[in-house]
């Protein structure tokens, strides 16, 4: 089967598959931003006139429901992409991108991105490959969230968190970043007080260990298969 590699970044795409005219263009225009934890870097329903890249920091992307429930659909790093799922039919943001701590990102004018990519074949074909990718993903987890237990889509939160942000410089088991015990019911579709027990029974299972609010992940690859059932 055909396998094409992608970039892990909308940044690395930017610079591997457009032209040095266009990628001057993009410096040229984009404009930085910086953004306190807590504060919205875009807002779901509003217009999708900004596509940002994250140059530095750690975003929340999630969707507020009627009730007032949220679900984490990902979180983003450097480099990273947030507000493209604004590109479609009304060019509204569908989500609400929040930063997780200080935060600065580039903010590339939509149109000026929409023309990037009909100017740069190969980046346009790169970007749809993205696109697909993070709507199987999508799938995958609404999926998820009617096949696992409360436990396992605890456990997918903290995979998830592990896959963004990685593991702390000095300690190759210690989270570099854990989100709050909020955020990980927010992404795991359940309960605050479902995700403090959901972690307490991974923890009896020496899968991970909780130090004070940060996380290790004691196993990562019989957390994945516990994640497998």
């Amino acid at each position: 089967m055909l396998s094409i590699p992608l970039p892990d970044t909308l940044a690395a795409m930017i610079r591997l598959h457009c032209s040095p005219e266009w990628r001057d263009l993009i410096r040229k225009e984009c404009v930085t931003s910086s953004y306190g934890p807590g504060e919205d870097i875009c807002i779901e329903g509003s217009a999708a006139d900004v596509l940002y890249i994250v140059r530095k920091g750690r975003v929340k992307v999630y969707s507020t429901f009627r009730d007032g429930s949220v679900r984490i659909l990902r979180f983003a790093r450097d480099g990273q992409v947030v507000g493209h799922r604004g590109i479609g039919a009304d060019f509204n943001y569908p989500i609400t991108a929040t930063a997780l701590e200080t935060t600065s990102v580039d903010g590339i004018p939509m149109t000026l991105f929409l023309n990037t990519l009909k100017a740069n074949p190969s980046f346009s074909f790169h970007f749809m490959l993205f696109m697909a990718e993070e709507l199987r993903r999508s799938e995958e987890q609404t999926k998820n969230h009617l096949d696992l237990n409360v436990q396992q889509r605890v456990a997918k939160a903290i995979l998830a968190a592990e896959g963004c942000f990685g593991y702390d410089l000095d300690d190759d088991t210690l989270l570099a970043y854990t989100p709050s015990r909020l955020d990980l019911a927010n992404y795991a579709g359940t309960s605050y007080e479902s995700t403090i027990r959901a972690l307490s029974e991974l923890q009896r299972k020496k899968l991970i260990r909780s130090v004070g609010r940060e996380l290790r992940i004691l196993n990562r690859n019989k957390l994945e298969q516990f994640l497998q059932g």
